[in-house]
């Protein structure tokens, strides 16, 4: 039994090893739902704090990709809720905000945009 949860434990501890993460967001991982980055991010600093608005391409309807998200973002410390148009996720002096570009459920781009929390 104990030869299991070792194998186990690190079975788990190379996946978390070889997690990937949104390139400017080291805490946001790139999750499968997601199949490119759209152009180039725009990142400015604010006297409260970095500014950075990425387009993301999904392979999932927008709420799908919200959800996964939200587990995904919830193991690493996040505190994420829904909203209608999206969900915005707050940790620390940082929130996240998923939105989507353009009207309907079914689009295959969402908005990531991290701001400080004021």
């Amino acid at each position: 039994m104990r030869y299991v949860a070792l194998l186990l434990f690190c079975f788990t501890s190379a996946l978390h090893a070889e997690d990937v993460f949104i390139e400017g967001l080291p805490d946001v991982p790139h999750l499968p739902v997601v199949t490119s980055i759209e152009g180039e991010p725009v990142v400015f600093d604010t006297p409260g704090g970095t500014v950075a608005e990425f387009i993301l391409n999904i392979n999932v309807a927008a709420p799908a990709a919200y959800q996964a998200y939200n587990e995904a973002l919830t193991g690493l410390g996040w505190a994420c809720t829904s909203r209608p148009s999206g969900m915005a996720c707050a940790r620390e002096e940082n929130r996240l905000v998923f939105s989507t570009p353009e009207e309907g459920e079914n689009t295959k781009r969402i908005i990531l945009r991290l701001e400080p929390i004021e």
